[in-house]
């Protein structure tokens, strides 16, 4: 027997960004004894979604350049047993459903222009996919799906962005590109296998919503955006490298360094994808990356470690604040802040051509050892 229930689901209105051109009208849910199918049709063509993930009985489902329809999201979804609530984050409609603990598989497909179909079921309990770092079930029967295979290197800043200025006159946007072409070449040596994508590869400058999305395009199973840290005042006493996961900051510290690394959308001809960035909305971005956390956490604690074994820099340590170019990543992701331009002594070891060829090896070291770890949790 079958069961076939409409619905129309719909959210508080939201600022639409520039790029989101369609808006989801309806969802159809079919209910057989051992499946359940979502479909979300639009009024138009659907760009583009992502994977569904799964932490513990909530599933997440992105879709690109997307609304949703304009009143208060309802549990519509009742009947199943499933309750969902709708976020519009940058280009990005973020659905977070909570289902049955019974149904152990998730997938997304599309079918036709205007519909993307969620399927969950209760057959095959193998792949079931769990939260934090122990990896899902369906990792060792595709390995080739979940490999390490493609790394996203995002250099900050570029082109009318220069970023922070060090005390010895050199810009963090230099800074950055050139460690960040230093990683890739020692990333295809250590790692040849693995693809490297670079966000940009020279003076340029890239919106931050934009950056998240090469890395997504391409697949990405890492994202690490490299930085250079600065105090308002110079020359400063504050030195050393610090690694950030996204979540809202717990300190001024953490708060302030986000603030001066999001002014960069002051350069974008549109700040509508980051009107609803507020604190709220971070939260539930960062939710929506909840199956990412223990592996991001697990690369910047590597990454401070190798930094401080291989480099003069001091390590600040690893902590959490809201950077917008984090957000919407699907994979693991990280933001590094090399050193202070602010203080004397980190502006002239990062500007030089050792200090940029140590810090790159660092992080190679720290892929590696992170990479080891993964490997490890794919053979579990």
């Amino acid at each position: 027997m079958v069961l076939i229930l409409i619905a129309t689901i719909t959210s508080v209105a939201s600022p639409a960004p520039d790029s989101i051109s369609s808006k989801i009208v309806s969802t159809k849910l079919i209910q057989t004894a051992d499946s359940i199918e979502i479909r979300f049709r639009a009024d138009r063509s659907i760009p583009a979604f992502q994977r569904p993930e799964r932490n513990g009985n909530t599933i997440v489902l992105r879709l690109t350049g997307v609304v949703h329809a304009d009143t208060a999201l309802a549990t519509t979804l009742a009947p199943a047993h499933i309750t969902a609530t709708a976020d519009v984050i940058r280009t990005f409609l973020v659905y977070r459903l909570t289902v049955p603990p019974s149904y152990h598989t998730c997938s997304a497909r599309r079918d036709g222009p205007r519909d993307v179909i969620l399927t969950l079921s209760t057959r095959d309990a193998s792949t079931a996919v769990t939260a934090g770092t122990e990896p899902p079930k369906a990792m060792r029967n595709d390995r080739s799906r979940w490999s390490l295979d493609v790394i996203v290197i995002d250099a900050g800043h570029g082109g009318v962005d220069a970023g922070a200025e060090g005390v010895n006159g050199v810009y963090e946007k230099d800074v950055t590109l050139s460690i960040a072409k230093r990683l890739r070449a020692l990333l295809q040596t250590a790692m040849p296998t693995t693809k490297v994508v670079m966000t940009r590869e020279d003076d340029t400058f890239v919106e931050l919503y934009r950056r998240t999305q090469i890395a997504n395009e391409n697949n990405g199973k890492l994202f690490i955006s490299i930085h250079c840290n600065s105090m308002p005042t110079k020359p400063h006493p504050a030195h050393g490298c610090e690694t950030y996961i996204l979540r809202p900051g717990r300190n001024d510290d953490a708060a302030r360094v986000a603030a001066r690394e999001n002014a960069s959308v002051k350069f974008e001809r549109s700040q509508s994808p980051y009107a609803s960035m507020t604190q709220d909305q971070l939260i539930v971005a960062t939710m929506a990356q909840r199956s990412f956390v223990q592996l991001s956490e697990k690369l910047a604690s590597y990454v401070q470690r190798s930094v401080r074994n291989g480099t003069p820099i001091e390590d600040r340590g690893v902590s959490q604040a809201g950077f917008f170019v984090l957000v919407g990543a699907s994979m693991p992701n990280i933001l590094f802040e090399t050193a202070f331009l602010s203080n004397t002594s980190d502006a002239a070891y990062i500007s030089s051509a050792r200090g940029q060829q140590e810090m790159a090896a660092s992080i190679v070291n720290a892929i590696s050892s992170y990479a080891a770890s993964y490997r490890s949790l794919l053979e579990k």
